[in-house]
């Protein structure tokens, strides 16, 4: 019997977490694995002057399959010689917008443009006055802020008039935020492909039930099976291979001239993918990224 380690965020009761994962786990077991639950802030490592420790003395996990975005724990769990899933650099790229953003840029895959605020040590807004206007000039009103870091719709502002844009980041203080283009057409409505060892295995459609711009689930929106394209295929899977992921949740907006990918998720909801579209995501995460190295 081979020992899997799943990890979570410590922000989730391990029964809530057991309770929504528990088709996942069950597989695991029944594909020969001894399952052990650990939130992030269980797993005690260190940096010991030239090695990476633990409280434990040994982890002996011969692999760890990693539903959360601390990418110091999981580069620290790599460090100790066990294989993460997703890995340390995956996580770090998804979880910050800004690098998620210029790599996909850099990889040639369509994002709506996106300019990220030059970071000031002291915030100064008549120092980055131009740089906003300019942006605003380019991008049109109204436009989408972001913050670098933050999921199921936080953090994401529609802003409609100049002043509040200016009032917006005023708030944050100029840190770490993107002014990005608003695309009006996809205004609550996102397409969403789960993508697994570089093949799109199920998709849906998300949409907005009260108007909001945003089409998260927890913000109320419904999901509706979906087929992707061809050309939708193969960005959601040029995009996960751009993060280096083993699997993601790539969103898309369709635009006037193609579709766009807005985000690439190294964590997702599974559960709302098997129930949406009857694909059983659990059972391919664990053939495909579990038993094979």
């Amino acid at each position: 019997m081979k020992n899997l380690l799943v990890v979570y965020n410590e922000s989730i009761p391990s029964d809530e977490f057991k309770s929504k994962n528990t088709h996942l786990l069950d597989l695991a077991r029944h594909y020969n694995y001894d399952v052990t639950l650990k939130s992030n802030t269980e797993l005690y490592t260190y940096l010991n002057t030239n090695a990476v420790k633990t409280f434990y003395g040994n982890l002996n996990y011969d692999c760890c399959l990693f539903f959360d975005q601390d990418a110091y724990l999981a580069k620290n769990l790599e460090m100790l010689g066990m294989r993460v899933i997703n890995s340390p650099r995956a996580l770090l790229m998804c979880e910050n917008k800004a690098n998620m953003y210029q790599e996909l840029v850099a990889n040639h895959i369509s994002v709506p443009r996106t300019f990220i605020l030059p970071e000031q040590k002291i915030y100064n807004q008549a120092g980055i006055k131009n740089f906003i206007d300019e942006a605003v000039n380019q991008l049109g009103l109204p436009l989408i802020i972001k913050e670098w870091y933050g999921g199921s719709g936080t953090g994401v502002y529609l802003v409609k008039t100049k002043p509040d844009v200016y009032a917006v980041i005023d708030k944050f203080k100029g840190k770490r935020i993107l002014l990005q283009e608003f695309i009006s057409e996809a205004s609550g409505n996102d397409l969403r492909l789960f993508v697994v060892k570089g093949k799109v295995v199920a998709s849906l459609r998300r949409q907005s039930a009260d108007g909001n711009f945003r089409s998260n689930v927890g913000l109320g929106g419904k999901l509706t099976p979906y087929i992707p394209t061809i050309v939708e295929n193969k960005l959601a899977i040029d995009a996960t291979k751009a993060m280096g992921c083993d699997f993601a949740v790539v969103d898309m907006l369709k635009g006037v001239t193609g579709s766009l990918v807005c985000e690439v998720n190294s964590t997702a909801n599974i559960n709302n993918f098997i129930e949406c579209t009857g694909v059983d995501i659990a059972d391919i995460l664990i053939k495909e990224c579990i038993k094979k190295k």
